[in-house]
């Protein structure tokens, strides 16, 4: 019937063939991405620098839970927790400068390469 198409049988064998012999672009994709994972957990630099963002949120941890009544049964809670994890990233993010500017100074949001006007405005 189709003789200038090809069948869904021949797409097949195709991808199977691919599959086979490890040639598969979705494969390559993900091989290509799990080797990037893999540098990334390898990475010396990055182990340190999780290292110290640790100790950072230790002492962080330390300095709060010495403000609680402990003999109380005082105890942080998950979102104090989470609460001082956002501050130490966003401390270690301040010292890398990878502060976004998504503000300006009067607050509004920068998001646009000119100034805001209502609908309609002459520019």
């Amino acid at each position: 019937m189709f003789k200038q198409g090809r069948t869904l049988a021949d797409l097949t064998d195709r991808h199977y063939a691919l599959f086979a012999n490890n040639q598969h672009p979705l494969q390559l994709a993900t091989y290509q991405e799990y080797n990037r994972f893999l540098a990334d957990l390898h990475d010396q630099a990055a182990a340190d620098r999780d290292a110290e963002d640790g100790v950072r949120f230790n002492l962080a941890v330390g300095e709060a839970e010495a403000q609680l009544n402990t003999a109380e049964g005082e105890t942080l809670s998950l979102d104090d927790l989470s609460d001082i994890y956002i501050q130490v990233k966003g401390a270690n993010r301040a010292r890398a400068n990878m502060a976004l500017e998504t503000r300006t100074k009067n607050g509004d949001i920068n998001d646009y390469l000119e100034v805001r006007r209502p609908l309609g405005a002459a520019p």
